[in-house]
């Protein structure tokens, strides 16, 4: 669930865990910032909930340890359980769920909600969290249906909680836009061309360079298929009317109309064997049911059974973030946030590139989204990014050298 998870590599000559003691619920605060004045310091209170890797030195006067810290709302968070029912918007429950469930300093002015347009009658299950609650409605949440549909996330960033939809994610992503050069060290390139794509900045050049470049994942049709990216089918048992019913999702659906990986639909229309996953749904699901509402008729709920229509498209939009995944390793920037938009240029991969140093390698270069940030202190400060490619829609922000920062 969306909680920050920090590691504190301890060498200790002093014996805190007696002297303090350290049990497993002190505060810890942390402030940060990258070596720039114009830069404002981040600062952050964290709870210990768990310390490991606990080593004796070879004199018995030293030890080494690692605290494990996590966000005070995630702690907190399995002390809390529902139990109850809502009815009305995801958005306005998550609202409720916070004010009920945590005190202000855990979410006042730190939970950002972007309105969702649904009606639901929910009971939240005894054995769901918070945290668990808002995931299970984010899988739930729309703001537009049809083919403006796109996927709600939960997400916690050094800001605080968000609970917004991949389309709104992306739009102020681009906002607040950046880009990343990467030339390997040995390409013998000049300043002039390592920058050959200007951009505003109030960042040293150095910040712009990848430091390392991971590519976690280019495709795997196999997983594709099966896990309803490309196609799939629903079959509903509703224990209630002991009725069943059958629904279907096709990638060419949704691929004109919502965020999506890649300049191309994932499975080809024009390979051999696509009239058999584009004429019947390849993933198969199953989901029992039991729609009714807790309410009587005179308040009458109209989204209980929107899920069913709602579940093949949120398979298939969250399965297609994970198809195309690189890691890029940068000096930190404590700005980045997770749903920032970042722009990569890297030189083309091919022996002859030097002929031609301007060119960018356009399988690899492009814009992709940050969907996890690990901030590492040691002898510098660096930041690793996780990155799933997306491409550029007609609804998205435009973009423009204004926009970067």
């Amino acid at each position: 669930f969306p909680s920050h998870d920090i590691l504190v590599y301890i060498r200790d000559s002093f014996n805190f865990p007696e002297r303090l003691p350290i049990r497993g619920q002190e505060l810890v605060s942390i402030t940060f910032k990258p070596d720039i004045a114009s830069l404002s310091p981040v600062s952050l209170t964290f709870r210990v909930y768990k310390m490991d890797t606990h080593e004796l030195g070879d004199n018995a006067k030293t030890q080494d340890y690692t605290l494990h810290l996590m966000s005070v709302g995630g702690y907190l968070n399995y002390s809390q359980f529902c139990g109850y029912s809502m009815k009305g918007t995801t958005s306005n429950m998550v609202e409720a769920l916070f004010e009920k469930h945590f005190p202000e300093s855990v979410w006042k002015d730190r939970l950002f909600i972007e309105t969702s347009k649904e009606n639901y009658s929910f009971v939240l299950p005894g054995s769901y969290t918070p945290f668990k609650a808002v995931s299970w409605l984010a899988s739930r949440a729309y703001s537009e249906k049809g083919s403006g549909y796109t996927p709600y996330f939960f997400y916690e960033t050094l800001d605080g909680y968000c609970y917004k939809s991949l389309r709104k994610i992306v739009e102020e992503g681009y906002s607040k836009q950046q880009r990343y050069t990467y030339m390997p060290p040995n390409m013998g390139l000049s300043e002039e061309q390592i920058d050959r794509v200007p951009f505003a900045t109030i960042l040293p050049p150095r910040y712009h360079k990848i430091l390392k470049f991971e590519d976690l994942g280019r495709f795997d049709m196999a997983s594709n298929i099966s896990k309803g990216v490309v196609s799939s089918r629903l079959v509903v048992h509703d224990m209630v009317r002991k009725q069943e019913r059958f629904s279907q999702f096709f990638e060419s659906d949704a691929f004109q109309a919502t965020p999506k990986l890649g300049t191309e639909p994932i499975f080809k229309s024009e390979r051999g064997d696509a009239n058999t996953l584009n004429s019947v749904g390849a993933a198969y699901y199953y989901l029992p049911s039991t729609p009714y509402t807790v309410y009587k008729d005179s308040l009458p709920i109209s989204d209980n059974f929107q899920h069913e229509e709602t579940f093949l498209k949120h398979r298939h939009h969250v399965g297609t973030m994970l198809t195309h995944k690189l890691a890029i390793l940068v000096f930190g920037d404590s700005r980045r946030r997770v749903g920032d938009v970042v722009t990569i240029d890297m030189s083309k991969i091919q022996s002859d590139s030097f002929l031609n140093p301007s060119e960018s390698d356009k399988n690899l270069s492009g814009d992709y989204l940050i969907t996890s940030i690990k901030h590492e202190f040691n002898t510098a400060y660096s930041c690793k990014y996780e990155l799933p490619k997306r491409m550029y829609r007609d609804w998205e922000t435009p973009r423009s050298e204004e926009q970067h920062v």
